[in-house]
């Protein structure tokens, strides 16, 4: 499948939107809502289809990538030294930004 730019920029822009809302709920409310964190982890297979991604490798190393983070982040929580919300927030985006950048 080919890449769609126009696709691909308008949901990377959606994320955007998303990661300044959460930003917001965080600094006012110190609070991330599932919601939000849910919204951002189910955009990521349309995003993956907006950029060609292959199901082998390139699909299977964002979802390893996340269980990766998921991992890290639910030791950090353990430790209190990450909120939940922020846990599940780097875990969503985890499955956005390919893992040489992440």
């Amino acid at each position: 499948m080919t890449p769609h730019p126009i696709v691909t920029y308008g949901l990377l822009a959606l994320l955007a939107i998303a990661l300044l809302a959460a930003a917001v709920g965080d600094w006012r409310h110190r609070l991330i809502r599932n919601r939000l964190n849910g919204a951002i982890a189910a955009g990521a297979p349309l995003f993956w289809l907006a950029c060609g991604l292959a199901p082998w490798p390139d699909i299977a190393l964002q979802l390893g990538l996340a269980a990766l983070v998921l991992g890290v982040c639910a030791a950090l929580f353990a430790a209190r030294a990450l909120g939940g919300g922020d846990a599940k927030l780097l875990t969503a985006l985890a499955l956005w930004v390919p893992p040489a950048a992440f």
